[in-house]
């Protein structure tokens, strides 16, 4: 389930309290900033707001979204408009073009639509499970990091390089990058770590094709090919990516099934 459909929004509790940016900014911005998450929960492109046409009365694009979000609030446009001026100059809110964004929030709802897809694919069960165990991984192993460097929630802005990432600021992808891990967890073979990296930034996949390699390789698993001689003739990462490896057909069992194996 994307997380735009949880009744719920994810809130990260001890960045929020230690957020230097935010203690910057008043009370009144803290509350229209709880507000404008919660809108942002249940907008389409999750963790943004989106200027329309119809909504650009006025030459200032800030007082355009507090018009807008004012149908929302409970606050009058002043008080939304001074405070977007300040989330927005401490840099706990970002504008681009025209939408108005928390960049958490959006790389959260990619990461959950990576999952929900790679979920739904084909109706596996199995590959489910794999692909949630190797989101929870990815986290996991980036979460004492982020404790370490006194990250908050407005600092992830460099892991994933993806359609939110701001032009003319992208950097060279590292072993943190979420999709990189969701990659490296569920592949069998773990060799060659840096030619890996360096094949997978090249490709740069976005969520639908992510969840298309991943489910691939689950597929792969059950392979004769994978499985014999404990996964001897398993391509390394970097060659199974550089060679698309992904879109090669399925070779058919020639042996029993897994079910049958089990029966």
């Amino acid at each position: 389930m994307a997380l735009r459909d949880q009744p719920y929004i994810p809130l990260y509790v001890q960045d929020f309290m230690t957020d230097e940016k935010l203690s910057e900014c008043s009370a009144e911005s803290t509350g229209v900033y709880i507000r404008a998450m919660c809108i942002m929960h249940k907008s389409q492109e999750y963790g943004k707001v989106l200027l329309k046409q119809k909504d650009k009365q006025n030459p200032s694009k800030i007082k355009n979204f507090a018009v807008k979000l004012h149908r929302l609030m409970p606050y009058s446009v002043d008080v939304i408009e001074r405070s977007l001026t300040e989330l927005i100059d401490e840099e706990v809110l970002t504008i681009e073009g025209d939408v108005l964004m928390q960049r958490r929030m959006v790389k959260d709802g990619i990461l959950s639509q990576i999952r929900a897809n790679a979920g739904s694919k084909g109706g596996k069960i199995a590959q489910s499970k794999s692909v949630a165990g190797s989101f929870a991984k990815a986290k996991s192993k980036a979460k004492p990091k982020a404790k370490e460097q006194a990250n908050t929630e407005y600092e992830y802005e460099d892991e994933i390089e993806d359609e939110t990432e701001v032009k003319g600021t992208k950097k060279r992808m590292t072993y943190d990058d979420p999709g990189f891990q969701a990659f490296w967890s569920a592949y069998p073979k773990k060799q060659a770590k840096v030619s890996a990296l360096k094949a997978f930034e090249k490709i740069n996949p976005d969520r639908v094709l992510l969840s298309q390699m991943i489910g691939a390789i689950e597929e792969r698993r059950n392979t004769e090919q994978w499985q014999k001689d404990s996964g001897q003739f398993i391509p390394n990462p970097a060659t199974w990516l550089n060679n698309r490896r992904w879109e090669d057909e399925l070779e058919p069992l020639t042996g029993p099934s897994p079910a049958e194996i089990i029966l």
